[in-house]
């Protein structure tokens, strides 16, 4: 069970600090500690873990559009005795000759192996026991609820590292008042844990309880600051339509399972592979899915509550909504996606074109009305989730829609871990609302130099400026587009982009605006002007490495490219 050692830690360190909180009162700063402790401790060992996965996992090297088969070597077997093999795992086909030959043989084998047995042969045990290394740091699955590989690592330390971030900015959010807060850690906890069960899902059920045990938490930290303005407000409007998006995905999945017969990723694979024409059944459970996944990702028509919900929430808690709430989501699906030929269908293929063409044109349009960051970064999150759908749409056929989707995701992560993060910094639980209006920014240059300068990089970075990492996930996106033929998704990241250039732009412009001096504030604004070092905390020093990680993935993206490339799925 080594391979959910990130959910058992990060359980552990839920019930480490209901006990600190509970029995000996311990005050904010210290839950603080506590949960950034934990976090680092499950990073560490996912970083470990991922690493040894990646280079005892089969890497795949081929995938054929025409028969939907990976080729696949295996690295494991280096003596000279025994030359190395190769495999063909079948994605979307039905079980060819080869394999049914590759069963009968195997099945002789284990009748040999049966009478030798018999006979009194004895097992080397040394090398049962080198098999059985083998398969604990090599990717699998582990019952039949999760898998354990090197593409759900890779995003279990990502929603790591934006917890510990985002733990950081929530304490300097804090720091102003003398009330506990450690209710908030608690949450945060539950929230990441439910993550990171999304991100391992490879069965029906642990994706749905995944997605509840990361929404549920969602609500007491929109509302958790209920004396600021549409708090509960957007509390309530969260709680009621996440209920409902579930109510339609579980429905969603009782279809599909009363036409398959399975629930495990794999096992819809075959099913829908070997399936002549799917059922009317089918389609209906997959559009009730799709309805569910649409309110999650809020993609169009189901983003209507986003820009409320952004606004009403504390500003780190919006920073948890459009990273980990968006990101578990996505990972999860792509791999449900990539293993289920779902996209096959012409139908359902139409329906998620439509939904990623008018999220991207309807999500820029509506972000340039915007005067508050917050709901203009609500909308340019359905319009960048849109983008993503182009990716998702082509996952079966590309090789690379994973390795965009990668790209794409992490470079989305450090910009908004810049942009909102300085929104934080700036903002304060005693008010009534966050400062996230234009005026409230403008300027800011001269005020934190450090910080808008971040900030700008995270801009350009959502833009998709080049030197940036937003520029690269942009360019693998329309190279992708072009590779799977889809025009007219093309056409609308082209016409989006552009729109988002704009609005990101006054932005970027408004932090430079020097605001007019009067004689009494000359001499207090001319000390704040100059560049202090001594005032970078741990938070702001967590921006500016967001933003110096967006323009080295943007300058030099190879060591991106091999990070995610690594980052190898598990197939069977």
């Amino acid at each position: 069970m080594i391979a959910l050692l990130p959910i058992f830690i990060l359980s552990f360190a839920i019930i480490v600090l209901l006990i600190a909180l509970f029995i000996f009162k311990i005050d904010t700063k210290k839950c603080a500690t506590l949960t950034i402790s934990g976090l680092i401790f499950a990073l560490v060992f996912s970083a470990i873990l991922g690493y040894k996965i990646s280079f005892n996992t089969q890497a795949i090297s081929d995938i054929s559009s025409d028969n939907m088969q990976i080729s696949v070597s295996s690295p494991l077997d280096t003596s000279d005795k025994t030359p190395a093999t190769e495999q063909t795992v079948a994605i979307d086909a039905v079980p060819t000759e080869q394999e049914i030959t590759t069963s009968e043989n195997s099945e002789i084998t284990e009748s040999v192996t049966e009478n030798n047995d018999m006979v009194g042969s004895s097992p080397n045990v040394d090398d049962t026991q080198q098999n059985d290394a083998n398969n604990e740091w090599g990717a699998h699955h582990v019952t039949a609820l999760f898998t354990c590989d090197g593409y759900g690592l890779l995003y279990t330390s990502l929603i790591l590292i934006i917890s510990i971030v985002v733990a950081s900015l929530a304490y300097r959010w804090f720091v102003q008042e003398e009330i506990n807060h450690g209710l908030f850690y608690i949450i945060l906890l539950f929230m990441t844990l439910g993550g990171i069960t999304l991100v391992y899902a490879s069965h029906l059920m642990s994706f749905f309880l995944g997605i509840e045990l990361l929404s549920i938490p969602f609500i007491g930290l929109i509302g958790y600051q209920y004396i600021q303005t549409h708090a509960l407000e957007a509390a309530i409007k969260y709680m009621i339509l996440s209920a409902i998006a579930s109510s339609f995905l579980l429905m969603g999945i009782a279809f599909y399972y009363a036409t398959t017969g399975e629930l495990t990723f794999s096992g819809l694979s075959y099913q829908l592979s070997t399936m002549t024409y799917p059922s009317t059944l089918l389609l209906i459970g997959i559009c009730l899915m799709l309805v569910g996944i649409g309110f999650k990702l809020s993609l169009v028509p189901f983003q209507l509550w986003l820009p409320d919900v952004y606004q009403g929430a504390p500003t780190v808690v919006s920073l948890l909504l459009s990273t980990v709430g968006k990101v578990a989501v996505f990972c999860a699906i792509a791999r449900l996606f990539l293993l289920a030929p779902i996209v096959n269908n012409e139908t359902i293929r139409i329906i998620l074109v439509i939904m990623a063409f008018c999220s991207i044109l309807w999500g820029n349009l509506l972000a340039l009305m915007q005067s508050s960051l917050k709901r203009l970064l609500a909308y340019s999150s359905v319009a960048h989730f849109g983008y993503l759908l182009l990716a998702l749409i082509a996952v079966q056929y590309q090789v690379l829609a994973l390795e965009t989707i990668g790209v794409y995701l992490i470079g989305y992560i450090f910009a908004n871990i810049c942009v909102l993060g300085v929104i934080s910094l700036e903002s304060h639980s005693n008010e009534l609302q966050d400062h996230e209006k234009e005026i409230d920014l403008s300027g800011l240059f001269w005020r934190r130099p450090i910080l808008a300068l971040a900030m700008g990089v995270g801009l350009l970075s959502l833009a998709g400026a080049p030197l940036t990492a937003g520029f690269v996930g942009r360019f693998l996106l329309v190279l992708l587009g072009v590779t799977a033929e889809l025009w007219w998704l093309i056409a609308a990241v082209v016409i989006g982009s552009t729109i988002g250039l704009y609005f990101y732009s006054r932005l970027i412009l408004n932090l430079y605006i020097r605001q007019p001096i009067s004689r009494d504030d000359f001499s207090s604004n001319n000390s704040i002007i100059k560049l202090k070092w001594q005032d970078i905390k741990v938070s702001e020093l967590f921006i500016v490495i967001a933003a110096l990680l967006t323009m080295v993935c943007g300058v030099y993206p190879k060591w991106l490219f091999n990070l995610v490339s690594m980052a190898q799925y598990l197939t069977t």
